[in-house]
């Protein structure tokens, strides 16, 4: 189901887009204070965040060039445990073949056709229930017992991760703004001639300005900002990533991505990832401008190159249900307190946001999803069958079919390989 986002959404949006940083004010993370990366699980209790000054470290420099608050947050010594409000679950259903599950759990059925038994084991995109992630900052809904990681960076650079805690290769990441970016590299080296210790002159420069360019970068940037700023693995790298399509812009600016790239393993992933680009204006010093470039929504999902066609709508669900605070809504305030009367709220904007980028998934081409699902079932050993009655798709034991002597499940065609997966076939 969807949720209406809260009437102040757009005031975040409206200001990032309208106006712009000062040239060497802000690090990527803009205005920071304490640092709390911490990593947060949905549960039943309520929403507390700790302020226990001996279960964190926070270490305070202040420089010229950045003007902001560099602060440390690592691993689980310095991080903050947050106990969230649980609120309404609500489920996916999976056909006429699903059962009630708990969890991550699987199941198996069984399904008569003619003379066969077919044993049926649902996957678990089919099976996920949402609940309700609230740290008093920002709410949302997240699959069942996936985590939150959101450390503190300041309101106007807010940003959180969702990930399920057995494997981070299936996360959706968002961050309202990375800052500091030359607009050339030429501005960056003459930057960093003049200030060698500032992010600014280190980070890599976005040029062309494009969201493509944004993500080539990718890794250079984050490592940068994992080690100095945030002092733990945050941002996950995207290695080797490819586009296979640019599926079109979003109405706030920034082109939606889908790319593969490797995981730290070399495992293959798949994702959809865009980016608002926004100059606030130049600023000229020895012949180069050196006003830094802005990144705004910045949204990443991903997901094993096989499996994201499964789990892209549920990763679009936890950005369209995305509302942040009146707390968060003061803080931001104080952020921007010059830009706030300009702006009108919208209650619709990542409700909006998410229906552009699934609406733009499901125009893709299909070359590649027909192409990549074809050998990674050979690879495997699976051939995909669907249910002829219901429609949902299989994959099933290589050899199924010769022994199958039913009508119930029939190889898919071409077009079929673009559907998610419900379940697998099994002896």
């Amino acid at each position: 189901m969807k949720k209406s986002v809260v009437r102040s959404a757009l005031v975040i949006l409206l200001v990032l887009t309208m106006v712009g940083t000062s040239a060497c004010g802000k690090l990527p993370f803009g205005p920071r204070g304490e640092a709390s990366g911490s990593e947060t699980s949905a549960d039943s209790q309520k929403d507390e965040i700790s302020q226990n000054d001996s279960s964190r470290e926070t270490s305070t420099e202040t420089g010229t060039e950045s003007g902001t608050e560099s602060t440390e947050s690592g691993g689980n010594d310095s991080s903050e445990e947050t106990s969230v409000e649980t609120g309404t679950e609500s489920s996916t259903e999976s056909g006429t073949e699903s059962t009630e599950l708990s969890g991550n759990e699987s199941s198996e059925e069984s399904s008569e056709s003619g003379d066969t038994e077919i044993q049926i084991t649902l996957t678990e995109a089919s099976q996920i229930e949402y609940e309700v992630f609230d740290n008093g900052m920002v709410s949302l809904e997240i699959p069942k017992g996936w985590k939150v990681d959101a450390p503190y960076v300041g309101f106007a650079s807010y940003t959180f991760k969702v990930y399920d805690p057995d494997d981070a290769n299936y996360m959706f990441l968002f961050g309202l703004k990375l800052t500091g970016f030359m607009k050339t590299e030429e501005a960056r080296e003459a930057f960093a001639s003049i200030y060698p210790d500032s992010l600014f002159g280190r980070l890599a420069a976005i040029d062309p300005m494009t969201t493509e360019k944004f993500f080539s970068v990718w890794n250079q940037n984050v490592q940068i900002v994992n080690e100095e700023q945030l002092r733990y693995p945050y941002f996950p790298f995207l290695n080797d990533f490819t586009v296979i399509e640019n599926l079109g812009q979003l109405s706030i600016g920034g082109d939606i991505l889908r790319a593969t790239f490797e995981n730290d393993e070399g495992e293959p992933m798949q994702g959809l990832f865009t980016t608002s680009l926004f100059s606030p204006g130049s600023y000229y010093m020895y012949g180069y401008d050196m006003m830094p470039l802005s990144a705004y929504h910045n949204i990443l999902m991903m997901a094993p190159d096989a499996e994201f066609n499964n789990w892209s709508s549920i990763m679009s669900h936890c950005l369209e249900t995305i509302q942040f605070s009146p707390a968060f809504m003061e803080g931001f305030y104080r952020e921007e307190e010059n830009m706030v009367a300009l702006v009108q709220a919208n209650a619709k904007i990542y409700d909006e946001i998410a229906d552009m980028i699934m609406d733009s998934w499901n125009r893709r081409s299909y070359s590649y999803d027909i192409m990549s699902q074809k050998q990674s079932d050979a690879t495997l050993g699976y051939e995909r069958v669907y249910n002829t009655e219901t429609g949902e798709v299989y994959l099933a034991y290589l050899g199924f079919l010769d022994e199958y002597s039913g009508t119930l499940y029939q190889s898919v065609t071409d077009e079929m390989y673009i559907l998610a997966i419900t379940g697998y076939i099994g002896k």
